[in-house]
C-alpha cells in the first residue's frame, strides 16, 4: 500500500529528466577538438554531419594546403615571389613513399615540366613544396604533384603485391618440403 502512482503529467516530467540535453552553441566550441594536421574542426555528431559531395579516394593523396603556414606578407606589396608552400597528406606517409617522393628525378621531373627550382620534402603528414607560390599550383603544379603521389602509390602498392607473393611462393614450397621431409621420415620403419 506503500506505493504511490504516478500521474500523466509526473510520467512526463520523470521522462524529459532522463532526456539529454543539447548544449549551447558556446558550449560547442569549447568540444571541438584539434584535428591531426593542424586544423580547427568543431564536435559535430555523425548523424548530422553532411555527406561528402567527393567519392571516396583511397592511396595516398593532398587535402589541401595548410593555410596557416603560408608566409603573413602574402596579399601585401611586400609578398615574396616564391615561397614554401605546405600541405597536408591523407594519412601517414611510409619510409619508402617518402624517399620517392624526395628523390631528385621527381625534382628533375618537376624542372622538365616547366617548374624549376621546386622541391618536395615530406614533413610527418605534411608535403613542404619549396620555391613555388599558389598561382604556380593553380597553375599546373598541384595536378602534376598529384600525378606523382599516384604513380608513387602505384608503385609502393605494385612492389608490396611482389613481395606478398613472393612470401606465398616460398610458403608454399616451404609447406612442399617439409611434407615431403615428413613422407620420408614416415617411411623409416624400426622393426
Amino acid at each position: 500500500m506503500g506505493e504511490s502512482e504516478s500521474g500523466p503529467h509526473e510520467a512526463a516530467r520523470d521522462a524529459s529528466s532522463t532526456q539529454q540535453k543539447t548544449p549551447a552553441p558556446d558550449e560547442d566550441a569549447s568540444r571541438a577538438q584539434w584535428d591531426d594536421d593542424g586544423g580547427f574542426e568543431p564536435d559535430i555528431p555523425r548523424s548530422t554531419k553532411a555527406p561528402d559531395t567527393e567519392p571516396a579516394r583511397s592511396g595516398l593523396f593532398l587535402r589541401g594546403v595548410l593555410d596557416s603556414a603560408l608566409p603573413h606578407e602574402l596579399g601585401t606589396d611586400d609578398e615574396p615571389e616564391r615561397y614554401l608552400v605546405t600541405a597536408v597528406f591523407s594519412r601517414q606517409v611510409s619510409a619508402e613513399e617518402r624517399a620517392l617522393i624526395e628523390a631528385p628525378s621527381v625534382t628533375a621531373m618537376l624542372a622538365e615540366r616547366g617548374y624549376q627550382g621546386v622541391s618536395l620534402k615530406v614533413a610527418d603528414r605534411r608535403l613542404e613544396i619549396a620555391h613555388t607560390n599558389l598561382a604556380m599550383l593553380v597553375g599546373g603544379l598541384a595536378t602534376e604533384i598529384a600525378r606523382v603521389l599516384r604513380e608513387i602509390d602505384q608503385q609502393v602498392v605494385a612492389e608490396r603485391e611482389r613481395r606478398d607473393d613472393e612470401r606465398l611462393r616460398w610458403g608454399q614450397a616451404e609447406a612442399a618440403r617439409a611434407a615431403r621431409v615428413k613422407a620420408e621420415a614416415e617411411r623409416v620403419r624400426f622393426e
